[in-house]
């Protein structure tokens, strides 16, 4: 058997996994079905310490996704309430 080499992702490279109680601020959000996608392009273009995201409850027809986004500052946690809560 050969053995398999694994290659860093470029853009992985830098990410370091943190557990929610690591983040001074946090903030758990229900939105419909589909919405997440919006949400999460938004934090990628427009926050600019580190944050986090995660599934708290799965969204369906019938019901909103229940998420939790974590932040390192109070300045990107302002913006994401403004915008989104």
């Amino acid at each position: 058997m050969g053995t398999i080499q694994l290659t860093p992702v470029p853009e992985y490279e830098s990410y370091v996994s943190r557990t929610g109680d690591t983040f001074p601020y946090v903030k758990e959000i229900s939105k419909p079905h589909g919405a997440i996608d919006d949400i999460i392009s938004w934090s990628k273009a427009e926050l600019i310490d580190e944050w986090r995201w995660q599934l708290v409850e799965v969204s369906s027809d019938q019901r909103p996704g229940r998420y939790r986004f974590y932040f390192d500052s109070d300045r990107d946690c302002c913006a994401f309430l403004l915008k989104w809560a």
